[in-house]
């Protein structure tokens, strides 16, 4: 039978036992290398939910929200026109969440609606709230657009008429979009009922873009659900720094077409120059009505046709029916004119 430890040997062990699990020790003899990647960091560890995996960084998920900010204030422009009635709409978030978490938000009945983004594979859906859906409804067809006190499904005659309404909103997703890629947003069909809806397996990650529509009398939430496997292709260019730097180029591009296009309209005066000839001014101040000026022009002399002050072709003199007209033969390479055949 093994000796008996002593009460001072049993303090003496419990101390050092304590002292161990203060420094860190973890049981390491004194002068044992630390384990690496515990080499004196104090790394925390964080959890990580392999049920949702994070495919999208937090700069990634801004500049989603950035990028759909545009999307926001062509849907207000597009609509307040189309409304006649002032309509006010804002991004209010861009988060990332499992499809399964996206349909337990979704009222039901609710409106969706299932848009093709080609060339990009899959598709998304476009969530309308009920009661700001029906609230644009009843605007468009002369009402008020109070909307409804009770939610209901949406009748034949009116899906026809949501199904115009949520593509116009759609329509300005392309602009949007147009710095990572361009798409063209194809509706595909309207839902009612959420569950009919199934865009993707329930535990697949998603990317929801939340827009709140404002206008007189109503407000409602507006959800873009866009699988990741979607916007997977784009995914590298989803930077602030990305999205920036191509803006800046595509502004500079349509400022330059819009410059080249009125360019293109404007007016200049062309002219061109019959002869030329020197006199004295006793000899102009003596000119009577029928009097000739003799023109240093030769009778098979090309003529210089004059943009504004310039000198750009040389033309010869003709008849165009009863017009007086000219025949352009060839440009000005130098700026001296010849007046003549060489």
């Amino acid at each position: 039978m093994g000796e008996i430890l002593t009460q001072d040997e049993i303090n003496a062990l419990l101390a050092a036992i304590a002292e161990e699990g203060e420094s860190g020790g973890g049981g390491e003899e004194a002068g044992e290398p630390a384990a690496s990647g515990d080499r004196g960091l104090g790394r925390r560890v964080r959890p990580y939910d392999f049920g949702r995996p994070n495919k999208l960084s937090k700069d990634q998920l801004r500049t989603l929200q950035i990028m759909h900010e545009s999307f926001a204030r062509g849907i207000a422009t597009s609509l307040s026109g189309y409304l006649r009635t002032y309509v006010e709409v804002e991004v209010v978030s861009a988060d990332a969440m499992l499809y399964e978490e996206f349909s337990r938000r979704v009222p039901n009945p609710g409106i969706l609606a299932i848009f093709a983004l080609p060339p990009l594979e899959g598709n998304i859906v476009v969530e309308v709230n009920p009661a700001i859906g029906f609230a644009i409804i009843d605007r468009l067809l002369g009402g008020p657009g109070t909307g409804i006190k009770r939610i209901r499904e949406l009748t034949e005659l009116e899906q026809p008429v949501m199904r115009r309404i949520i593509e116009r909103i759609m329509s300005n997703l392309g602009s949007a979009w147009s710095h990572l890629i361009n798409i063209d947003p194809k509706f595909e069909q309207l839902e009612l009922n959420p569950q009919f809806a199934q865009l993707a397996p329930p535990k697949d990650m998603v990317v929801v873009i939340s827009l709140v529509l404002s206008m007189r009398g109503a407000s409602g939430r507006i959800n873009l659900c866009i699988p990741y496997d979607v916007i997977e292709p784009v995914v590298p260019k989803l930077s602030a720094h990305y999205l920036f730097s191509t803006a800046k180029k595509a502004a500079v591009s349509e400022h330059s077409d819009a410059i080249g296009a009125r360019l293109m309209t404007a007016s200049v005066p062309l002219r061109v120059v019959l002869g030329r000839a020197s006199v004295s001014l006793k000899e102009l101040l003596d000119l009577q009505v029928g009097d000739y000026v003799p023109l240093e022009t030769k009778k098979n002399s090309l003529l210089p046709v004059l943009v504004g002050s310039k000198p750009k072709f040389l033309a010869r003199p003709g008849r165009l029916g009863s017009h007086l007209a000219v025949e352009v033969v060839c440009p000005v390479t130098h700026e001296e004119v010849p007046l003549e055949d060489e």
